[in-house]
């Protein structure tokens, strides 16, 4: 139950009940192309599910697309800017809002609800931040169920409570929090501008690279291996544990969950390539880290960490091949990593590729540190004004 503090009552607080708050919630439980009679798309709209809902916005790197034929049946009811989006499962209370038109042109996945509030109720921006807060997290998992994996049902989700200020007041914390929110998202816009650039460079530098090396003769690869369970914690014992992609940000991985027992290790800066389904998928370490087995800890054995990294990343045919190998999804051994044949020469080094790609991912890493700064601000400030 969400307790107002004397202060918030005294100043007109009320406790409703999210079903109260809303005009529609969204929930496409189970949706599939199939089922409405098509299949996924190569272009047209995102679908997200509860996987692109990271860190409180939508990650655009991985997803499926609708054309617009289909789009039409699966979104009867659009998304609209200020919709707050929230995970009902894997994981479960992962936090979002559509921020812009762009993102109103996207389709709604399977394991996360959509919100619509009411506007002469509460502020959408408002209700983004009362769901980041502990008070509401609280009730979305006393509302859970499952054991293997956690989860909320619509049902459960309608009666969760949020604590309700006048609107003038929830416009004023909505101001006051989303000034930070703003700087993150201009920093991450710049992120995403760096990580383009370095693209371009790259692919342009790749167009005078004649020879392959086998990947094993140009870097050391550990292979994930995943501790026992009753090893992994959140409490921050023992070292960080990644397991897959589900645990991928922009550039670095999440940290949620450690282990006392650490199999496999990742160096700082390794690169983190994601070897089950999806394969290929990129992220960096930032410290030392313990792998498990979706994952593959790459490390350039000849001065060029930047530039193995990005040849990577823009060539995802690489690894084609392997896409629908494995008897229940993709997946690629440390053989067939070993064996990859990797566009290489000795020239980043001489001609400079590898320290402007080098700069670039200390522009990049500097500005994910002052986001996690900025969310660390915004974090505190949501418990102190809505509890």
């Amino acid at each position: 139950m969400a307790v107002l503090s004397d202060a918030q009552r005294e100043a007109g607080w009320t406790v409703v009940k999210l079903e109260e708050a809303v005009d529609k919630i969204i929930d496409h439980r189970g949706r599939t192309p199939k089922k409405l009679g098509g299949d996924w798309s190569t272009s047209g709209h995102r679908v997200i599910s509860a996987l692109n809902i990271k860190k409180g916005v939508i990650d655009q790197n991985y997803h499926h697309m609708i054309d617009d034929r289909m789009y039409e049946q699966w979104m009867p009811v659009k998304f609209s800017i200020g919709d707050v989006i929230v995970t009902s499962e894997a994981p479960m209370g992962e936090i979002a809002r559509v921020r812009n038109a762009e993102e109103a042109t996207w389709a709604a996945g399977q394991r996360i609800f959509v919100l619509k509030p009411k506007k002469n109720l509460v502020h959408s921006r408002y209700m983004y931040y009362a769901f980041l807060s502990t008070k509401v997290q609280a009730g979305l998992h006393s509302r859970s169920s499952g054991t293997t994996v956690v989860g909320i049902k619509q049902k459960e989700l309608k009666e969760v409570e949020i604590p309700l200020p006048p609107l003038e007041e929830q416009e004023r914390i909505a101001g006051i929090l989303g000034s930070l929110d703003d700087k993150i998202e201009a920093n991450t816009r710049l992120i995403q501008t760096l990580d383009s650039l370095g693209e371009a460079v790259t692919r342009k530098y790749l167009k005078s690279v004649q020879e392959t090396q086998k990947l094993n003769d140009i870097a050391h690869i550990v292979m994930g291996q995943s501790p026992k369970g009753e090893t992994l914690n959140t409490e921050g014992s023992g070292v960080l544990f990644f397991q897959g992609k589900k645990d991928f940000g922009f550039r670095y991985p999440a940290p949620r969950t450690y282990t006392t027992a650490a199999t496999r290790m990742a160096e700082p800066l390794d690169i983190l390539f994601s070897v089950r389904a999806p394969i290929g998928a990129l992220n960096r370490s930032v410290e030392a880290c313990c792998v498990g087995r979706g994952l593959a800890a790459i490390r350039s054995s000849c001065g060029q960490e930047n530039t193995l990294f990005y040849t990577l990343k823009t060539n995802p045919n690489l690894w084609e091949k392997f896409e629908g190998e494995g008897t229940i999804f993709s997946a690629i051994n440390k053989k067939g990593l070993s064996e990859l044949d990797i566009p290489f020469s000795e020239t980043a080094i001489s001609n400079g590729v590898e320290d402007f790609l080098t700069s670039v991912e200390q522009e990049i890493f500097s500005l994910e540190q002052e986001n996690l700064q900025l969310a660390a601000t915004r974090d505190a400030l949501i418990k102190r004004l809505i509890g």
